[in-house]
């Protein structure tokens, strides 16, 4: 399984610029022409009636809907919520933009695309016909920035400051809710005759897509008490620890805020800080979580 990881690590790597560059500023332009176009056709949605997701038309033929309800997003608010639609939009471009300069093109798009897919699917098997289908795509470009930037803060409202990770920890309490409520409604409505609600399934189709991508990763936004508990050390071998001591002096990466190596931990993934002054190496519980050194003269 590691080497498999690490050879899709290393194929997104060596493809990095490949793909649709700047897809959420396309995703965003398509948002709000599509409403535009809805504003100066209102009373006759044959523009918006033509994109949405709708299962069974889907199933007639019309694939394109697979896709285009992602240019939707603000034409399913209306009122106050357009606005507010309207800068959860402009998150989601910031926050895809992040993304692809911290991935690259391609992971970014399979990323993204993925997300829809999977969106899509779970859509055709309960028979989904909503213009909001797109929402959980979103709510995943939301986790993946909150995890590879958790410390990043962001302004509520342009005033109140407040960590990605702190976010996160929100959405994962609404989410659970929304779990206890959907199996509550759908047993309220099997027992009363009223056949299968399963619409609540697709908010956790973003769990899967990021899931899918981090992994282990998701640790970085979990409390701080989580993510850096210590374990006990177990007694090593004595010969495995000379042959450990003999190695060390060849290792070809080192973190330079524990000080860990690939000899240390095989496991481990290392990468570069483009933020930090020199050459700066890494591992991945520290890459996202250290303070950057701006003077080439400070000390690791």
């Amino acid at each position: 399984m590691a080497k498999l990881k690490s050879k899709i690590n290393r194929f997104f790597y060596n493809n990095r610029n490949k793909g649709i560059p700047n897809l959420m500023l396309f995703i965003a332009v398509g948002n709000v022409i599509a409403y535009l176009l809805f504003l100066l056709n209102v009373g006759n949605e044959i523009f918006t009636n033509a994109l949405y997701f709708d299962s069974e038309l889907i199933l007639k033929g019309q694939i394109w809907r697979l896709f285009t309800h992602v240019f939707l997003y603000l034409r399913a608010g209306n009122g106050t919520f357009v606005f507010l639609r309207v800068i959860s939009l402009a998150f989601y471009y910031w926050a895809g933009k992040v993304l692809e300069q911290y991935w690259g093109v391609l992971r970014f798009n399979c990323y993204y695309f993925l997300g829809v897919l999977l969106t899509d699917l779970v859509g055709l098997a309960i028979g989904a016909s909503s213009l909001t289908v797109v929402e959980p795509v979103n709510l995943s470009l939301f986790l993946a920035l909150a995890t590879v930037a958790p410390d990043e803060r962001i302004l509520i409202w342009f005033i109140l400051p407040v960590k990605l990770k702190w976010m996160a920890w929100v959405y994962f309490a609404f989410l659970l809710k929304d779990l206890a409520e959907g199996i509550l409604t759908m047993i309220y409505l099997l027992t009363h005759g009223a056949g299968l609600y399963l619409d609540w399934v697709l908010q956790f189709v973003a769990l899967a897509n990021y899931f899918l991508f981090f992994g282990s990763g998701i640790k970085n936004v979990m409390p701080d008490f989580i993510r850096y508990r210590r374990k006990k050390p177990r007694a090593a071998p004595k010969k495995a620890t000379v042959f450990h001591t003999a190695a060390q002096g060849n290792y070809r990466f080192k973190c330079t805020v524990c000080g860990r190596t690939e000899l240390s931990d095989p496991k481990l993934e290392f990468r570069y800080c483009s933020k930090c002054s020199g050459y700066r190496c890494y591992c991945q519980d520290h890459i996202n979580n250290h303070a950057h050194i701006t003077n080439i003269s400070e000390q690791p």
